[in-house]
């Protein structure tokens, strides 16, 4: 009964930061100093949060995708082989102007990539 409260505080303190995704632009600064990093990115601390981001988004973007495509209106159509390496996709993030990124999630860029780049 008596750490009820102490457990509940941490709780909602950290709901918050768990909830909240990175913005596009922090993602694309991370992932471009990761690039210049080599191998070393290896041993960044910044390697697995960017890479969850990139595959949280992907998932997420992939899902309403198909909920679309079930719909009859998909909102991208790729290819049956499709991929991008990484310069492609720092490449995509980097048309993406920087102000416009800061008010994007990283999932939101990632969705907008995906339309322009494999439009139906």
């Amino acid at each position: 009964m008596k750490y009820r409260m102490p457990v509940l505080a941490i709780v909602l303190i950290a709901c918050p930061a768990i909830a909240h995704a990175m913005d596009a632009d922090t993602f694309y600064l991370k992932a471009a100093a990761l690039k210049k990093k080599g191998m070393a990115a290896m041993m960044s601390k910044d390697l697995k949060p960017v890479m969850s981001e990139m595959e949280a988004a992907g998932k997420s973007v992939k899902a309403e995708n198909a909920k679309a495509k079930a719909a009859g209106k998909p909102l991208y159509c790729p290819p049956a082989k499709t991929g991008m390496s990484q310069e492609q996709v720092l490449a995509e993030f980097a048309r993406i102007p920087a102000a416009r990124r800061k008010t994007m999630t990283t999932r939101q860029a990632w969705r907008e990539i995906l339309i322009r780049r494999y439009p139906c």
